[in-house]
C-alpha cells in the first residue's frame, strides 16, 4: 500500500509539472500570436506621445507609473508581501554575523561610501522622471546601505541603526501611498492611477516639477522597495 502511495505522490508531481508547462506553453503561444499591428502601435503611441501625455522624459518611467501602472502596483505588492512572510516566518533571537572577519579598512570604506549611496539613491527616486533612474532602481540602491551595514558588522548592528519596525513603518507607508495616490485619479472622475487623464498638471517636460503624479510615485516605490530589499536580506541571513 506504502509502494502504491509513493507511485501516486510521483505521478501526481509529474502531472502538476506537465500541467503548469501546457499552461505556460498555450500562455506563450498566445502572446507570441497576438496582433503585431496592435504591439507595433502601442510602442510607436508610447514613443511619440510618451512625453507629451505624461509629461515625464523617462519613457519607462511613464510606462511604468501611468500607462502600466496597475503592473507596477502589483510588483510591488510582490516584495511587500515577501517582506512581510519573511519577517514574521524567520527567528529574531539570533542572527549570523559577518563582521568579525573584515579588516579595518573594509569598515572604513563602507563608511566613507554610505553617503554617497544615500544622495545616489535619492537622486536616482527624486529624478527619474527626468532622467534615467526611478523608484525600483533608487530603491535598491537606499537597500544596499542597510545591507552593507549588515554585511560589514553584523545583522544586529544594522538593525540598531534602523530598527526593524521603522523599516516595515516606511515599506507600509510607501506601499498605501502608491494607493492613496492612485485613488486621487478616481477622486478626479478619472481611474485608479490616472496621470494625464485625470487632469493632473504634467508641467514643462524636462524640468524637476513636471510629470503630474510620476514624481510622487516614484518616492513611494522608492521606499517601499529599499525598506523591502533591507528586510528580505536581513530575514534571509538570519539562523536559529
Amino acid at each position: 500500500m506504502s509502494r502504491l502511495n509513493e507511485v501516486f505522490k510521483k505521478l501526481y508531481k509529474i502531472g502538476l509539472v506537465v500541467t503548469f508547462a501546457y499552461f505556460l506553453l498555450f500562455l506563450f503561444y498566445d502572446i507570441h500570436n497576438l496582433d503585431n499591428n496592435r504591439k507595433r502601435y502601442l510602442s510607436a503611441h508610447y514613443i511619440s506621445e510618451g512625453v507629451q501625455e505624461t509629461g515625464a522624459i523617462n519613457l519607462v518611467a511613464s510606462v511604468l507609473y501611468d500607462y502600466r501602472a496597475f503592473d507596477t502596483l502589483g510588483e510591488a505588492t510582490m516584495i511587500l508581501t515577501a517582506a512581510t512572510v519573511l519577517a514574521f516566518l524567520v527567528p529574531i533571537s539570533k542572527a549570523t554575523t559577518f563582521g568579525t572577519t573584515f579588516k579595518s579598512i573594509v569598515k572604513q570604506t563602507v563608511k566613507l561610501i554610505l553617503p554617497y549611496l544615500a544622495v545616489l539613491g535619492t537622486y536616482l527616486i527624486l529624478f527619474g522622471h527626468v532622467s534615467p533612474g526611478g523608484g525600483f532602481v533608487g530603491g535598491v540602491v537606499l537597500s544596499i546601505i542597510a545591507i552593507l551595514l549588515t554585511i560589514t558588522y553584523s545583522v544586529e548592528f544594522s538593525e540598531y541603526i534602523v530598527k526593524p519596525d521603522q523599516k516595515k513603518l516606511v515599506e507600509d507607508i510607501g506601499a498605501i501611498g502608491f494607493v492613496l495616490l492612485g485613488l486621487l485619479g478616481v477622486f478626479t472622475g478619472s481611474n485608479f492611477l490616472a496621470n494625464g487623464q485625470a487632469y493632473f498638471g504634467t508641467g514643462n517636460a524636462g524640468e524637476v516639477f513636471s510629470a503630474g503624479l510620476i514624481p510622487f510615485i516614484n518616492v513611494m516605490i522608492g521606499l517601499k522597495v529599499g525598506a523591502g530589499l533591507a528586510i528580505i536580506f536581513n530575514s534571509l541571513i538570519k539562523e536559529k
